[in-house]
C-alpha cells in the first residue's frame, strides 16, 4: 500500500493542535502516518504535547492513521526546520510527503482532496495549497487579515520572482524524489522555507502546482502579516539570488 507521511510542525501549539489532531485521527485513512515535529517549545509545552499524543493514541480508531512517536528537538529553529526534520524521517517507505500547520486552518477534507490529486496519473511533483477566494472554495478570515495577507503575499511573490498567488498556505505535498533532489540546498528554517522550497523545486525542473483549498482563520498565529512582510520579502529576495547562482 502506498503511504503518505503527514508532518505537523509544532511550536507551543498544543491548544490549537488538540482539536485538529482529533479531526485527523477520525478522518484520515490507514495509509497516512502522522508525525508531530516538536520544535524547541520548552519542557512544559513538550510535556503537554506528549500527553496530548498519548491521549490521541489511546482513543484512535483501529482503521485510522498511524500516529508516530513525536520528533523532539532543541532549540527552536523555526517551521521550516521542523518540516525538514520530519520529512527526513520519511524519505524511504512513503510515496508522498506532506505537511499541514498545527492550527488546523486546512482541514482533513482538504488534505484528502489534495492527496488524491497527487495520486492522479497527471499529477505534478509538488502541490502547494493556496487560499484563493473563488467560486466553490471557502476562505474564512476577517477583512483586515485578508487585506494584510494579500499585501504580504504580493511582496513575497514579487521578491521571489514567481507568479504565485499564495506561497504561505499551511499545506504542501510532494514526492520523496523531489524532496531528495532539493534537500541538500534547503537553508531556510523559518517562514521563508515555503518560498525556498518552491524556488528550488522549480530550479531543479520539478512541476509545482497551486491547489485552491478551503481555509479558516484560527487565532493564535505567531506571524504578524504587517510587521513581518518587509523582513520576509528581504529574506526571500536573498534566497532568490542565492538559488539563481546554483547549477541546474
Amino acid at each position: 500500500m502506498s503511504r503518505t507521511l503527514l508532518v505537523i510542525p509544532h511550536y507551543r501549539d498544543s491548544d490549537r493542535l488538540r482539536p485538529f489532531l482529533r479531526e485527523l485521527m477520525a478522518g484520515l485513512p490507514a495509509r497516512f502516518s502522522i508525525l508531530v515535529s516538536e520544535d524547541g517549545s520548552g519542557e512544559e509545552e513538550a510535556s503537554r504535547l506528549r500527553a496530548l499524543l498519548k491521549e490521541a493514541s489511546a482513543t484512535a480508531p483501529a482503521e485510522g492513521p498511524e500516529l508516530l512517536p513525536p520528533l523532539m528537538h532543541q532549540p527552536n529553529t523555526g517551521k521550516g526546520g521542523a518540516v525538514i526534520r520530519g520529512w527526513d524521517q520519511g524519505r524511504e517507505g512513503f510515496s508522498l510527503l506532506a505537511f499541514a500547520d498545527a492550527d488546523g486552518a486546512v482541514g482533513v477534507s482538504e488534505i484528502l482532496r489534495a492527496e488524491a490529486r497527487m495520486r492522479e496519473s497527471d499529477a505534478p511533483q509538488a502541490l502547494f495549497g493556496s487560499r484563493i477566494k473563488m467560486l466553490g472554495r471557502s476562505i474564512r478570515r476577517s477583512l483586515r487579515r485578508h487585506l494584510a495577507g494579500r499585501v504580504f503575499a504580493t511582496l513575497v511573490s514579487m521578491a521571489a520572482g514567481v507568479p504565485a498567488y499564495d506561497t504561505q498556505c499551511g499545506l504542501k505535498i510532494l514526492t520523496p524524489e523531489a524532496f531528495r533532489a532539493v534537500r541538500p540546498f534547503l537553508q531556510s528554517r523559518g517562514f521563508a522555507f515555503d518560498v525556498e522550497l518552491l524556488l528550488l523545486l522549480r530550479k531543479k525542473g520539478f512541476s509545482v502546482h497551486e491547489f485552491p483549498v478551503d481555509w479558516e482563520d484560527v487565532s493564535g498565529s505567531k506571524v504578524s502579516l504587517l510587521r513581518d512582510s518587509v523582513r520576509m520579502a528581504a529574506e526571500v529576495f536573498r534566497i532568490r539570488h542565492r538559488i539563481a547562482r546554483l547549477g541546474a
